[in-house]
């Protein structure tokens, strides 16, 4: 009883005036030693730095912690969410695959890589499933609102003024363009464009890959040259109108309010795009639509104001506006 009361007598001594047997001595400079080597080693791939930061790291685990670790072999394969998570395999991301192609086997979601030794191998089946989005690949083809917002950085004008725009395809047809090659087909498109209040503007376009590329070309162009016409009262032209467009002749006469538009199709179409609500006219010779709609847009953009009109008839502005339809 009094040497097993002497020796922990002793023992304790020790540890409270931090006195070390030979024994746990010499587990110290073994743990040294090792300490040392293993510095040694990482000194080749780390700067001074980092090894400095590496050891405060290593102070601050516990032996026990390493201990428990090395006990369990745990393998971590997902990042814990929570801080307070102990490892423990009972949590259910623990079965979750790991997202890597190199992982060893049974541990991968993808399939097996098939092993080809022959480009023309007919045996080899597709086990992937296929990219939906690569499927659903964009039309080169640009759309209506993409037109308005390339036109509005272009032409300085609103981009909801050119989206609400009237746009009607007046001439659409395929030709054939004869080369020393053959014949190489083309498509032709002729678009009038307007706000239906006294703008208007003419567009062509040309493509050899489609007509849907054409009209968009079309209207693009139409949108670029759009031009203000003079109107009389908002509603019909000044006066009449007598125009020679190589061989078509138009003969056009203004109207009162409430006749309508009894005039071509092809110059309803421009008319309805300008805003003009009553009109009459005649068209003598050719009557090629295209031709037509050209010499119809040329003489609106060159009518005689009523300024001009009132001059050259000896009158005052008054007389000629709004008292007489036809100025």
């Amino acid at each position: 009883m009094i040497k097993t009361g002497f020796s922990g007598w002793c023992r304790s001594t020790r540890a409270a005036f931090g006195v070390r047997t030979f024994s746990s001595a010499t587990r110290t400079m073994k743990e040294a030693d090792k300490t040392a080597k293993h510095m040694e080693f990482l000194s080749k791939f780390y700067t001074p730095e980092l090894l400095e930061s590496v050891q405060i790291t290593e102070s601050l685990v516990k032996p026990s912690t390493m201990l428990e670790l090395k006990e369990k072999r745990l393998r971590s394969r997902v990042a814990p969410k929570n801080k307070s998570f102990d490892y423990s395999t009972s949590d259910p991301q623990w079965d979750e695959p790991i997202l890597y192609p190199n992982q060893a086997n049974e541990r991968s979601p993808y399939a097996p890589i098939p092993q080809i030794q022959a480009a023309d191998r007919t045996d080899l089946v597709l086990r992937f499933k296929p990219d939906v989005s690569a499927a659903k690949k964009r039309s080169p083809l640009k759309g209506k609102r993409e037109i308005a917002e390339g036109l509005s950085k272009l032409t300085g004008l609103d981009q909801r003024y050119i989206s609400n725009l009237y746009v009607r395809p007046i001439v659409m047809k395929r030709v054939s363009c004869q080369t020393s090659k053959g014949k190489i087909p083309n498509f032709y498109a002729l678009t009038v464009v307007g706000d239906k209040n006294g703008m208007i503007g003419l567009g062509e376009g040309k493509s050899r890959d489609g007509m849907r590329t054409a009209l968009v070309k079309a209207h693009w162009n139409a949108v670029k040259n759009l031009t203000p016409i003079p109107l009389y009262e908002n509603r019909t032209v000044l006066g009449e109108i007598e125009y020679k467009f190589h061989a078509v002749k138009l003969f056009i006469k203004s109207a009162p309010s409430g006749f309508g538009l009894r005039v071509n199709s092809n110059i309803f179409e421009v008319c309805q795009a300008a805003g003009i609500k009553d009109l009459r006219g005649k068209i003598y010779k050719s009557r090629n639509s295209m031709n037509v709609v050209k010499g119809f847009v040329e003489a609106l953009t060159k009518q005689r104001t009523i300024e001009d009109l009132a001059a050259g008839r000896g009158k005052k502005l008054v007389d000629l506006r709004k008292v007489y339809y036809s100025a």
